[in-house]
């Protein structure tokens, strides 16, 4: 039996994961409070205690909203989960016993591992995934494996930076001048309420009924209708992806470009103004025979790569 979990700072989602990635006994939970380790620890183990009933021999992958810092299940930061330095995966593999066998993974590496399995990136066997969703979080395959790094911190586009000075944005994770403290969904969303609470002038108030319910889709329409401020923001926006994406793909040199988030799939103007400025400052060679893709899967992707990982034996961490 393969258990996938889906642990991010708002929802806990598990099911049990069988032939062609089809997912059954679906539960969705909010995380809620106490968010505490000790208290997650114990609210997915009796989950997977229930789902698991009298079966042994059982693997259980976590997709886990994080930074990780080794293949023994450390978070290094979970700034949802408001976690730093916490042994996460340790503590959950003592909890379930020898009868379980787990795995802890980076949620997005989780989640493009999925679209590798059963998704937009099935098949394909040099895959870059990057997620512009409140972060920005992005996944390698390379020759149809997950890279994990020397120390399982591999794909953390969204913490390379665009800017490096003492007035750069400040990021989630710490520092300053990362892509995502630019072009994260938490930090457009902060932006365009900022600047239009101070008189920026927008369509996209009367689109959304109201400054207090604009999101980034309503700006979208917004540039898409040709508004001169929604387009202003996403044309400076869009480049530092788009130069981000290119920098990683001549590195890497992918045969896909998987490209999915909660941002990207509400903003179609957005999603064309990065791809169509990645075809100009990309590297040319790197960029002849790449294939951009939107994800397909939704929120089942993380929950499916967690399970097949963990069922191939990719860190496994010792109880």
């Amino acid at each position: 039996m393969k258990i996938g979990i889906d642990l991010g700072g708002s929802n806990l989602r598990i099911a049990v994961v069988g032939e062609g990635a089809s997912l059954t006994q679906t539960q969705k939970q909010k995380v809620g409070e106490p968010r505490d380790p000790e208290t997650i620890v114990e609210r997915c183990a009796k989950l997977c205690e229930e789902l698991a009933g009298n079966e042994r021999g059982i693997s259980v992958g976590i997709g886990l909203a994080a930074m990780l810092r080794d293949r023994e299940g450390t978070v290094a930061n979970s700034p949802h989960l408001r976690w730093r330095n916490v042994p996460f995966g340790k503590l959950l593999a003592r909890r379930l016993g020898t009868r379980f066998t787990l795995g802890l993974y980076n949620d997005v590496n989780a989640i493009v591992y999925g679209e590798g399995v059963a998704g937009a990136a099935r098949g394909c066997r040099d895959v870059l995934g990057v997620y512009v969703g409140t972060g920005i979080g992005a996944g390698l395959i390379v020759d149809g494996k997950l890279v994990e790094g020397a120390t399982n911190c591999a794909g953390e586009l969204g913490h390379t930076k665009v800017r490096w000075d003492d007035t750069a944005e400040p990021c989630a994770c710490g520092s300053r001048g990362c892509v995502e403290a630019y072009c994260g969904g938490s930090y457009i969303q902060k932006r365009i309420v900022k600047e239009l609470t101070a008189g920026a002038k927008s369509s996209a108030i009367a689109i959304a009924g109201g400054i207090e319910k604009i999101n980034a889709g309503h700006v979208d329409q917004a540039a898409a209708e040709g508004d001169d401020w929604a387009l202003g923001l996403w044309t400076e926006i869009a480049p530092l992806l788009a130069v981000a994406l290119g920098n990683a793909i001549a590195v890497l040199n992918p045969d896909t470009l998987l490209l999915g988030g909660g941002v990207l799939s509400r903003t179609p103007t957005l999603y064309e103004l990065v791809t169509a400025t990645l075809m100009i400052a990309g590297n040319g060679p790197s960029l002849e025979s790449l294939r951009i893709v939107q994800a397909e899967l939704g929120d089942d992707a993380g929950i499916v790569g967690a399970a097949y990982l963990a069922a191939s034996g990719v860190s496994i961490i010792a109880p």
